[in-house]
């Protein structure tokens, strides 16, 4: 759908068109077990070139409202999960990827400003009847959509 807001699964097919992909798609039945829970809070920490990146864009593919990705699931572990279509794509995903975020936003030190700018305009025009326009912070602007909806964010933020 958008840049930031909910975007499709290319990103990860990328990784599954890949001669040396390796299934880790149970890590989705952890973060299923865990999603309305208080250890939804989940920090994926790995070295340099250990997979932080796919395993983002995993998440991105699997949660996102922005795709339908039950094919590209079909033959890895999570399919066999019996929650396994409870969450797939059913979720608000803000997929943020710092290291794209440097450059527009013009160095570091923007790059939390051009975030919220950025992610609220995806909000404000995909939920235009629900955000004000005076809205200006993205906690707000997530809160005034989940009082409305009921729409829960998943929140992925790749370094």
């Amino acid at each position: 759908m958008g840049r930031f807001l909910n975007p499709d699964y290319s990103a990860f097919e990328t990784a599954l068109n890949s001669e040396i992909y390796i299934d880790k798609t149970g890590l989705l039945a952890y973060t299923n077990k865990v999603i309305n829970t208080k250890q939804a809070f989940i920090c994926n920490s790995r070295p340099r070139r250990f997979g932080k990146s796919v395993t983002a864009d995993m998440l991105t593919a699997y949660y996102s409202k922005g795709c339908d990705s039950a094919d590209i699931f079909a033959d890895y572990e999570i399919s066999h999960a019996g929650d396994f279509r409870q969450h797939l794509n059913k979720y608000d995903v803000i997929h943020l990827d710092i290291q794209w975020c440097l450059a527009p936003a013009k160095g570091a030190a923007g790059v939390v400003s051009y975030i919220e700018k950025s992610v609220i305009a995806e909000l404000k025009e995909k939920y235009s009847d629900i955000i004000s326009e005076e809205t200006v912070s993205l906690p707000e602007a997530m809160s005034e959509i989940y009082t409305v909806t009921g729409n829960k964010f998943i929140v992925i933020i790749d370094e």
